[in-house]
């Protein structure tokens, strides 16, 4: 097993948990001499390490601290954690009210991941048997997330994946893409009929401390269950369902809450 380890990769690694466990920073010739490495090798290391954001030099000391992006993939961490945690017995409470499934999606690398789900108790439900989804855009949840990605983000994520036929059976274009990201910001949740409008999905976003949207509460419910009077009644449980989540996370903005049951 120890050969088929990558050498450079558990280096960078030693040298972060390194600088991880000093309060003051370490120098190059401190981490090599700590870490059996050569000085230039431990240099490159660095450099390296401290372009993509993972270390930082002070000009002074000239010695290395963890850097920003240490931070962002631990709250990277604690949101896989503790999103699914949190969101569990909320979504179990909503598919037991509306007898429907309903799942907790999150964007990771460009997937969309279904870190929770839970199962209503009719014997026609949506099966979300996918653990994930390549193209955030066709599927609800995704485009609630993606509504919220900051403009430079978004347009880097459409240029990775590429509108095309298939993908989506309503998005063509991208200025159709646009005006359903608009519509989600506009009204705090999205309702998507799909497959040739046999099943509806309506899904809201979860926010973070930061106010942030980190994830999203979506339902799937078989078109032949849905009642026209009943729809007000369930955008407003799924955003509630959301909005419960956003709290235990954090969320600071309260005033969205009093909204949720405001548009009909």
């Amino acid at each position: 097993m120890k050969g088929q380890l990558v050498q450079s990769v558990g280096r960078a690694l030693d040298i972060l948990e390194a600088l991880g466990g000093s309060e003051h920073g370490l120098g190059v010739s401190e981490l090599a001499r700590r870490l059996g490495l050569k000085v230039p090798t431990t240099h490159n290391l660095l450099r390296t390490l401290a372009a993509r954001g993972y270390a930082s030099k002070d000009a002074a000391t000239q010695s290395y601290r963890l850097s920003f992006g240490c931070g962002r993939l631990g709250q990277a961490y604690g949101r896989t954690r503790r999103i699914p945690e949190l969101a569990r017995p909320v979504i179990e409470a909503l598919a037991r009210t509306l007898r429907q499934s309903v799942v907790v999606a999150m964007m990771e690398q460009g997937e969309l991941a279904f870190v929770a789900r839970a199962s209503g108790d009719q014997m026609l439900a949506v099966n979300f048997e996918h653990a994930s989804v390549r193209t955030g855009y066709s599927s609800v949840c995704g485009r609630v997330i993606l509504a919220h990605l900051p403009p430079a983000e978004l347009e880097a994520y459409v240029r990775a994946h590429p509108i095309r036929r298939g993908v989506a059976e309503d998005i063509d274009t991208r200025k159709t893409l646009d005006e359903l990201l608009a519509r989600a910001r506009r009204d705090g949740h999205l309702e998507y009929w799909r497959q040739n409008k046999t099943v509806l999905a309506i899904a809201a976003p979860i926010r973070d401390h930061t106010g942030a949207v980190v994830a999203a509460v979506g339902l799937g419910m078989p078109g032949v269950h849905f009642k026209a009077r009943d729809r007000h009644r369930i955008v407003v449980a799924v955003k509630e369902a959301a909005a419960r989540i956003s709290t235990g996370l954090g969320d600071p903005g309260g005033s969205r809450k009093s909204e949720v049951g405001n548009r009909k």
